[in-house]
């Protein structure tokens, strides 16, 4: 198994950091996730443009990104033809001394019971904000503590909620139908770290009989569907929340839709890269 520092391909275990580095005092750094299918990346591109972003957001220098990209490309090609999901950390140097170390480490993706996009997972909320919004940064101390919440409550995510607004999962986007319609929501990018899955839905929605609109969910909005995005929950939907029954706790036409339309996208991506 190898990892990449720096674009060097080293042992995994080779891949260290001395306690001393101030990033684990400052949480000056950032990270994306990708995935991986059988050795192929999904979004790769994107998803270093997007780490380009949140590094820009709190002044962290990178690499160009195509020498980012190569870095990554190179260790998926020294790694078996698997499925798993590579972690890009920027551990940025608050004092500016020395150069930012830019690692990719792969590592296995979570996986889901196919029951749960069958009837649904459970949610809770959890009053927080992550730290700088838009910047997928270490700072994660807000979504580790709703994890744990989450995971005591036997729930499989919990959900950031600030200002009695709807703001995102822990590790996840939030979308939402609206009672009484057909209107699905998603709180505004400005307020959220908008996920690559959370763009493509965006995306594929746009020509469904329910395209995606950017507003504000009060928390105490009645709701007739929830579903979470992210990198390996692809769609995921929330049928109780708190307890709660969400709709009628089944998994609802809105997002049996953005399901469907998020697979197609993901398997034709793949055959448009093999072309």
């Amino acid at each position: 198994m190898y990892a990449s520092v720096n674009g060097n391909l080293i042992p995994f275990n080779d891949a260290q950091v001395s306690l001393a580095h101030p990033v684990f005092t400052t949480s000056f750094g950032v990270y994306e996730s990708i995935q991986v299918d059988r050795g192929r990346p999904f979004r790769l591109d994107d998803h270093i443009g997007r780490l380009q972003a949140s590094a820009d957001l709190i002044g962290i220098p990178l690499p160009a990104q195509e020498k980012l990209r190569r870095w990554g490309v190179a260790l998926i090609q020294a790694l078996p033809p698997d499925s798993y999901s590579i972690q890009i950390l920027a551990l940025g140097d608050s004092a500016l001394k020395q150069d930012t170390i830019v690692a990719f480490l792969p590592k296995s993706i979570r996986t889901y019971a196919k029951a749960l996009y069958a009837q649904g997972a459970s949610a809770i909320t959890y009053p927080g904000e992550r730290a700088i919004p838009q910047c997928k940064s270490f700072n994660t101390l807000i979504n580790h503590l709703a994890r744990v919440e989450a995971h005591r409550q036997g729930a499989l995510e919990g959900v950031l909620v600030h200002n009695n607004e709807f703001h995102e999962g822990a590790r996840s986007n939030v979308f939402v139908v609206a009672a009484g319609g057909n209107t699905l929501l998603t709180p505004p990018a400005g307020k959220v770290l908008s996920g690559i899955t959370r763009d493509i839905v965006l995306e594929v929605m746009e020509e469904s009989p329910t395209p995606v609109q950017e507003r504000s969910i009060p928390l105490n909005a009645p709701l007739a569907e929830i579903f979470l995005t992210s990198t390996s929950m692809h769609v995921m939907p929330i049928t109780t929340l708190n307890g709660q029954k969400v709709g009628n706790g089944q998994v609802g036409p809105v997002t049996k839709e953005a399901m469907k339309r998020f697979e197609r996208y993901y398997v034709e991506y793949f055959e448009q890269v093999g072309k």
